[in-house]
């Protein structure tokens, strides 16, 4: 590009630009995205954003169609259900090795301060950026203990795009208080160094939420 920005940063410029439209209401699932449209408010032309778009249906953001070009793609109860049984066993190595590099440096202020944001999070009104603030608790014990890959990974599954469906599937308000008591065992175990109770604590916190997402499908039968 002419601006020297990478294909890889595109690709992220792109999806904030979905993001964005989705909460602006200019854009919804399953609706077309138009190229053209998304090439002129980046200010770039249309062949990379096109590329952009074809990489963001590999990873499973968008989906192409045959004669209506890129739509955002649809998330169903199944969906939000199997992203948990992918997610949860890739986030329970950043857990697991947080803990066992707690002690070093200032890991152990960085993590209080990371749960102290959950629980403040309380306050604010539900939404999906309640989960935005999940997303930073796990990133920040990815980085402690020095598994790269696992953002990595989580960052393919696009979970900003699947905090959106949560957020719009459950009743946010009934059911933060179990997501923060969940959050606080699991930074409890990791700051005492425990591993593996971290490890079990985040298996728990996946069969809560599964089960959660459950009864809820059930209830709207």
């Amino acid at each position: 590009m002419a601006d020297g920005s990478t294909k890889t940063t595109l690709v992220q410029r792109v999806h904030e630009t979905l993001m964005e439209s989705l909460d602006e209401g200019v854009l919804r699932p399953g609706q077309r995205i138009k190229a053209a449209e998304l090439a002129k408010r980046l200010g770039v032309s249309r062949a990379p954003v096109r590329e952009a778009l074809h990489i963001l249906a590999g990873q499973g953001l968008v989906e192409l169609l045959p004669d209506k070009g890129a739509i955002m793609r649809e998330l169903s109860l199944a969906d939000l259900i199997q992203i948990y049984e992918v997610t949860g066993p890739i986030a329970k190595v950043g857990v697991t090795a947080a803990a066992r590099r707690i002690g070093e440096g200032d890991n152990r202020q960085r993590v209080e301060e990371a749960i102290a944001r959950i629980r403040a999070a309380r306050d604010a009104p539900p939404s999906y950026k309640f989960y935005l603030v999940l997303n930073d608790f796990h990133y920040l014990l990815n980085e402690i203990g020095q598994k790269p890959y696992v953002d990595y990974l989580l960052g393919l599954l696009n979970l900003e795009y699947w905090n959106r469906f949560l957020a719009g599937t459950i009743d946010m308000r009934l059911h933060i208080p179990g997501y923060i008591a969940n959050y606080n065992r699991m930074a409890d175990a990791v700051l005492a160094g425990d591993a593996r109770t971290a490890a079990a604590v985040m298996d728990s916190h996946v069969e809560w939420s599964i089960d959660l997402l459950e009864r809820t499908g059930q209830s709207r039968r």
